[in-house]
């Protein structure tokens, strides 16, 4: 794989220039390596996993056709032979060397990368014209894609009247791109785009999580019902008298206003732990990437390699005098003395024995190591992967 994805642009200028900003075609990002999977793999992991898959029908029963899966082989043998597209989420999880894929983004920070999303299509396969809210960047894995899109401001954002997908009516591209394994085309959110499979290939998606205010309120307020501030009632002792029943004052608008504010502020100290559990709650993992790992002790052993259970987020804040690190939406209060191995255990995805041995320097974090063993946080990756202790102890 190539070091630079964005050819002679720098990373801190691609960020000044571009990210958030317009869209950028880099050819031959990256080198393609042999995949271990084909499409027959894809529609069979649709089929026999609980992987979030979709097949797009552009003439089904209706125009657009949307179906979600898990699949049955009749799905796959019923399609037509051209313009239906498969799509599977998360397909990093299913095939661990597409994280690589993902290492050059990173950049940007871990809680804003949501996943990894293969695309399969047939012969002038396609989702249809749409605009998405967030960053992406769209890799061809194999074959070829034609990618058009509008750069406008004031394109037309009438939809389809029918479909379950936002298809736009009106699309019109003012650029088009074919792009072959290896090139990358990066589309910042709310530009409208387009791409139409020239005979089979397989696309990947980057794509970024962007909440919505809304989306961080709600869940937020969730949070604050729960909250022993926020069953405080209203009271108004010495109330004055009122001539008309019906009037709402505006003595009683304030006290309303001033009691649902304090909670807010109350609350508001605990804001950044509650960001960090709610940005780090990671999916439930499919049952069949967990039924194949190894069984391991809940202790710690210093000669084997560990990895992240499947799908984990790991991130953590600094404050003035501790550490907060979020595991999987929970949340372990640490000593600064412990920065470097939090460090180490947010960045990788698995950790060598004498790697982690190295990082695991006294007992406290020994002790944190063994927490997140206990807890499935992080798991052995094959039980052959232990060596002796003799060859331990000769690398350490």
């Amino acid at each position: 794989m190539s070091q630079g994805v964005f050819g002679d642009l720098s990373t801190e200028d691609f960020l000044s220039q571009y990210w958030q900003q317009k869209p950028l075609l880099v050819r031959s990002a990256f080198e393609v390596p042999e995949l271990s999977f084909d499409a027959g793999e894809l529609a069979g992991l649709a089929c026999d996993t609980e992987a979030p898959s979709r097949i797009v029908l552009e003439h089904g029963e209706q125009p657009w056709q949307l179906k979600q899966g898990p699949f049955e082989e009749a799905d796959f043998t019923s399609l037509p032979q051209t313009h239906w597209t498969l799509l599977i989420n998360d397909i990093e999880n299913y095939f661990p060397e597409l994280r690589d894929f993902i290492t050059p983004f990173r950049f940007i920070p871990d809680w804003r990368i949501d996943d990894l999303m293969i695309s399969y299509a047939a012969d002038q396969g396609s989702v249809g014209p749409h605009v998405d809210q967030y960053d992406v960047f769209l890799i061809q894995l194999e074959g070829k894609r034609v990618w058009s899109i509008d750069d406008r401001p004031d394109y037309d954002t009438t939809p389809i009247s029918g479909p379950a997908l936002k298809i736009l009516q009106n699309f019109s591209d003012n650029h088009s791109w074919t792009l072959e394994p290896g090139d990358m085309l990066y589309l910042p959110p709310n530009v409208p785009h387009h791409g139409v499979a020239d005979g089979e290939c397989m696309t990947l998606s980057v794509g970024f999580r962007a909440p919505s205010r809304n989306d961080l309120v709600q869940a937020w307020l969730d949070q604050l019902s729960a909250a022993p501030s926020f069953n405080k009632r209203f009271s108004d002792p010495m109330r004055a008298m009122q001539s008309n029943p019906g009037e709402i004052s505006a003595t009683d608008t304030q006290a309303l206003r001033q009691l649902i504010l304090e909670g807010i502020v109350e609350e508001s100290a605990s804001l950044d732990s509650w960001l960090g559990k709610y940005l780090t709650e990671s999916k439930l993992p499919d049952p069949a990437l967990t039924e194949d790992l190894p069984e391991h002790p809940d202790d710690y052993d210093a000669t084997c390699d560990y990895e992240r259970y499947p799908g984990l987020r790991i991130a953590y804040t600094l404050k003035q005098d501790a550490i907060l690190l979020f595991v999987g939406g929970n949340k372990l209060l640490l000593d600064l003395n412990l920065l470097s191995l939090v460090q180490y255990l947010c960045k990788e995805h698995y950790y060598s024995a004498n790697e982690l041995a190295a990082a695991c320097t006294d007992p406290e974090a020994c002790e944190l190591v063994n927490t997140l063993i206990k807890n499935n946080n992080i798991v052995l990756t094959e039980p052959e992967s232990c060596i002796s202790q003799q060859e331990f102890d000769q690398h350490s």
